[in-house]
């Protein structure tokens, strides 16, 4: 007589708590499943993206050079154009700026601490804190109309400083080219680096970018072949007139010396007409260094001979337009900073590079050679000044 039970109006009251209970469940498993999916994406994101370093295997005659030992190297690959996707692609962005830092000390100083880290190893450790990775947007070099420009992965400008070609003149149909506006010590604007022109349409495009932007000085850092590997294709002439487009490239002057060649080149286009003077340096390997440090010096102080402030940025390229050019940029931008000033901040200066062109210094051992070619000039002090070998014509 004393059991209970649920009438039915207890059970009409117990069937909307029940359905509360369950929705609540059911929203919190999917806020669950939809952070842990983008957790995943954003992982997979870096995991593409990062910066591959590699030790190569010595050669015998790597181990005669101090600055080889070891090597760390951004491994570059090449872009199939076969099988390129036909749609425009998403950029990339993940490496973030926490890591920027900026160590400035006095000139005696660096050149202590250079000595200590030729000893201790320390140029890779520090080469490998410096952010590294595409650093800002990059949608033009990954549009479909755009990625026959673009050689190698991941190498491309940043949309914010790349070089637009102006396509009012009928020169070419695009305002694409792989090449990125650098600032200099003195000027903003002062370099462009460059990538090297591997195909027909890239001829044109990189004398549509030195004309269009006053480009009297080029600075070429590669042998169009090393190995079996195409590196840069020939862009000027040697003995007879060449045309790219609407561009006439006429030899004027050559000067041949050990380790590089200056040529003085006509450029016409209709009736107007340039010159402009490339500065060949025949002797940089690949991924490595000059084995004459002296040399580099001299042939950059040929480069900057005379520059006025009303001339165009300076071009500069090897291949990717990354690994010798930017070690070649930082040279300069450091030796004009230590000119005028006692102290010297070379991670902050590689730091701002790579924000500009992406992976710019390609491996620890050019970043080591940048510091012990800033340490000779500061030692030998010719090389701030001088000497200026005179070239013909110049």
């Amino acid at each position: 007589m004393g059991n209970t039970s649920a009438t039915p109006s207890d059970k009409d009251g117990e069937k909307p708590m029940l359905l509360a209970a369950l929705f609540a469940v059911i929203i919190l498993l999917l806020i669950l499943i939809i952070l842990f999916i983008r957790r995943c994406i954003k992982c997979h994101k870096k995991r593409a993206a990062a910066v591959r370093y590699v030790n190569p295997a010595l050669s015998s005659s790597d181990t005669q050079n101090p600055l080889i030992d070891e090597r760390v190297t951004i491994v570059l690959e090449e872009i199939d154009h076969n099988n390129v996707t036909p749609q425009d692609e998403t950029p990339e962005v993940v490496v973030e700026y926490s890591n920027l830092k900026s160590y400035r000390v006095s000139l005696d100083q660096f050149i202590r601490e250079v000595d200590n880290k030729r000893e201790k190893d320390g140029f890779r450790e520090e080469f490998k804190e410096i952010p590294n990775g595409l650093l800002e947007l990059h949608f033009a070099a990954l549009k479909k109309e755009n990625k026959s420009r673009n050689r190698y992965k991941k190498v491309y400008p940043y949309d914010y400083c790349r070089v637009v070609l102006d396509t009012d003149d009928n020169t070419g149909g695009t305002d694409y080219v792989n090449a990125c506006f650098v600032h200099g010590f003195n000027f903003d604007k002062e370099y462009i680096a460059a990538q090297g022109p591997f195909t027909n349409e890239t001829l044109l495009d990189f004398w549509r970018l030195i004309w269009q932007n006053r480009c009297t000085r080029v600075v070429m850092l590669t042998n169009l072949f090393e190995g079996d590997r195409m590196k840069c294709l020939q862009y000027w002439p040697e003995n007879e007139d060449m045309r790219f487009g609407p561009f006439l490239v006429r030899p004027e002057m050559q000067d041949v010396f050990e380790q590089y060649t200056v040529r003085r080149l006509v450029v016409e286009k209709g009736d107007e007409k340039k010159r402009v003077t490339q500065y060949h340096f025949t002797a940089w390997p690949d991924c490595r260094v000059p084995e004459d440090m002296d040399t580099l010096l001299e042939f950059r102080n040929i480069v900057i001979k005379d520059i006025a402030p009303e001339e165009g940025p300076i071009v500069v390229h090897c291949s990717a337009g990354i690994g010798r050019t930017g070690t070649f940029i930082a040279l300069d931008y450091l030796l004009k900073e230590v000119m005028t000033k006692d102290s010297i901040d070379v991670i902050n200066c590689v730091s701002k590079l790579r924000q500009q062109r992406a992976f710019s210094i390609q491996t620890d051992m050019q970043y080591a050679f940048l510091q012990e070619a800033i340490v000779h000039a500061l030692t030998h002090h010719d090389y701030l000044t001088g000497p200026f070998l005179e070239v013909d014509g110049m």
